[in-house]
């Protein structure tokens, strides 16, 4: 059941089970598998439920309703510009559905180094294949690679480089393009789509537009949330109160540290909002001869993955290149320069295709944290992770020329032009400054990270706090390092494992 709250006219108290908070990757699973394995569920979301017919393909309409402060929350120096969803469904909703599992040797290192037992590849696979199937993942055919992602292929396997069409979460995909705007057509498998409705039809009370405030506790133990509607009959903000005797936190690696804040819950490693990683976001882009009509079809149909470099005794470094662009609005957001520089360059946006760098960053941001209002995010990208990316730009200025490229324009602020491949030397002048090139972020984690040793990690292994019994974290936050691929499939997994341990050993909580 979805509850209507535009029917809310006091306060509601709810008795369950277990109360979910957050209805994305994380939340939506669990609260799906939990429900399906008989217990009662009560899943908050502080976005409203909006499906179909509500996705209008308008941008000024579409961000402001589906992203987190209109997918404009910056870092305090608006060094990164995070952008998340805030709907039923959460950032499934507006992702470009890439489905890729993280590298086995991450999750080796995790495992080995990091004593995360039970996180190696093999002991991840079958929940790897069960949230696959139920996502509906599959190889995006050769013949939906789009202009755009077509040149990262042509370009790369020129040079060489090893890329592969990665695996995406679309049934029958009509080629659109407005994945960032919601499906209008129902095409996706996300949380919106498949998890969300299976854990309705499993008897999970869904209530959206609803804050979570506080998570409460007594006496070390968890007994449930409070929040507040934002929508109402009366307009009046009427609270609710879920009694629950298990908490599954996944609000996201920027709101679950923000309501543990709120709630007072212990911080014995002194690790909550810290170890941010933001998995930053630059993007390169190629004026061609001919036109690209980037926009059209499947926005992410190619993956260059030659210079993540993974194995031995670390998490690894590097970062993948990945095709990017978007509608006039957001691609004039992206797109360098000023003025009349500004507007030339975008009366060339059908013949314009773009390289996003995904950089696997080991830099370690953190929430400046308060008991009310929005966190502050500090992340400033440092050491070897500048180095990275300075590199990836040549890189994908190489793989753009190489795909017949006329010029190549650098993501920084002011006009930097590069007419021939190899005349790369306006990056090392420039370098890496605050604010330029501005990053995007997709994929905040690490900020409630797992580990074993509770003088150093927020939760265990299996997602549950320390401090707290029966409270468990289903997000990204529990990333121990940047997971270096797109994030969903990840927390999916994770997700899943975590509700399975709640299963397997209900007599610790019910």
């Amino acid at each position: 059941m979805i509850l209507d709250t535009g029917t809310v006219d006091a306060d509601v108290e709810l008795r369950a089970d277990v109360c979910v908070i957050g209805s994305g990757a994380g939340g939506a699973v669990a609260a799906a598998e939990l429900a399906e394995a008989g217990y009662s569920v009560v899943l908050v979301e502080d976005g409203p439920y909006l499906h179909g017919e509500d996705f209008v393909q308008r941008e000024e309409v579409m961000y402001p309703r589906l992203y987190r402060e209109g997918g404009t929350r910056a870092t305090a120096d608006y060094t990164v510009l995070v952008s998340q969803g805030r709907a039923v469904g959460g950032s499934t909703v507006v992702s470009f559905c890439l489905c890729v599992r993280p590298p086995r040797p991450l999750l080796g290192y995790w495992s080995r180094h990091l004593g995360l037992a039970g996180l190696e590849h093999e002991a991840m696979h079958p929940f790897f294949r069960r949230v696959e199937k139920r996502i509906g993942a599959q190889r995006i055919l050769p013949e939906q690679v789009n202009g755009n992602s077509a040149k990262l292929r042509q370009g790369s396997e020129k040079l060489g480089y090893r890329g592969y069409i990665p695996l995406h979460n679309r049934v029958d995909c009509l080629l659109t393009g407005f994945c960032a705007l919601g499906c209008t057509y129902d095409r996706k498998g996300d949380m919106l789509t498949t998890y969300v409705p299976a854990a309705s039809r499993a008897g999970a009370v869904i209530v959206p537009d609803c804050e979570i405030t506080q998570v409460r506790t007594d006496k070390g133990r968890v007994t449930g949330a409070v929040g507040v509607f934002r929508r109402s009959r009366t307009g009046t903000e009427h609270a609710l109160t879920v009694t629950a005797r298990v908490v599954v936190l996944a609000a996201g690696a920027i709101n679950s540290p923000r309501i543990w804040r709120q709630s007072r819950l212990p911080d014995q490693a002194d690790a909550v909002g810290r170890n941010l990683r933001l998995q930053p976001q630059v993007v390169v882009t190629a004026l061609y001869p001919e036109p690209v009509e980037s926009w059209k079809g499947i926005p992410q149909g190619y993956v260059v993955d030659e210079f993540l470099t993974m194995g031995g005794r670390s998490a690894g470094s590097g970062y993948l290149l990945v095709p990017a662009f978007a509608h006039p609005v957001a691609a004039a957001s992206m797109l360098p320069g000023y003025g009349d520089e500004h507007r030339e360059l975008m009366g060339l946006y059908p013949r314009l295709g773009a390289i996003a760098v995904l950089l696997h960053d080991h830099t370690r941001g953190r929430l400046e944290l308060e008991e009310a209002g929005p966190p502050a995010v500090s992340y400033r990208l440092g050491g070897s992770d500048e180095d990275r990316l300075l590199d990836a730009l040549a890189k994908a200025a190489d793989i753009s020329f190489a795909a017949g490229a006329e010029k190549v324009f650098l993501p920084y602020n002011q006009m930097v032009t590069i007419t021939k491949r190899g005349a790369y030397q306006p990056i090392r002048d420039r370098g890496v400054r605050v604010n330029d090139p501005l990053f995007l972020s997709y994929q905040p984690q690490g900020t409630l990270r797992m580990g074993r040793d509770r003088r150093k990690a927020v939760v265990d292994p299996n997602g549950e706090a320390h401090a707290v019994r029966g409270l468990f974290v289903a997000d990204a936050s529990v990333f121990p390092t940047s997971v270096a691929v797109p994030a969903q499939v990840t927390v999916m997994a994770l997700a899943t494992r975590t509700a399975q341990h709640i299963v397997d050993h209900a007599d610790r909580y019910f």
